[in-house]
């Protein structure tokens, strides 16, 4: 946690570009949140054109972007989140803004497992980590993750 979910133009992004859309919502979401980079997941979907339909009617040329995360961020952290994933996308994927959609969906932590454990709440990472077994840490570790450096 969290998920996003990026559905895009089939072949609208190089394989670079993917790589820079996933790091930048990584970035995002940890600069936003103090969470962890390790729990940050982005999943790229391409899509035919004629699979998004708005008001009925075919359209190829959005972004869309779904982000299930955990329940307890302030309205100004969403929403600044959501800027900085729009103008840093819109930058990547050289589309004017207004194409690009955002949601941001909360959900409860202890709705959540990953790496085997019921996630923390918002602010407990550091406890939630300390309490993971020695090799999943050293897992996390390996992720680039840094024990004294979560921001909470």
């Amino acid at each position: 946690m969290p998920t996003y979910v990026c559905s895009i133009p089939k072949q609208l992004l190089s394989a670079g570009q993917k790589a820079l859309m996933a790091q930048s919502i990584t970035r995002a979401h940890h600069e936003a949140t103090g969470a962890p980079a390790y729990f940050v997941q982005v999943v790229i979907e391409e899509r035919e054109n004629s699979t998004l339909f708005l008001g009925g009617e075919p359209q190829g040329d959005h972004l869309w972007i779904r982000g299930d995360i955990r329940a307890g961020r302030s309205a100004e952290q969403r929403a600044g989140l959501m800027q900085s994933i729009l103008r840093d996308v819109a930058r990547i994927a050289g589309v004017d803004p207004s194409r690009i959609w955002i949601y941001l969906c909360n959900l409860e932590a202890g709705d959540m497992i990953e790496y085997g454990h019921v996630l923390p709440l918002p602010g407990e990472e550091q406890h939630w980590f300390d309490e993971l077994p020695a090799a999943l840490q050293q897992q996390l570790l390996a992720l680039g993750v840094k024990k004294d450096g979560f921001t909470l």
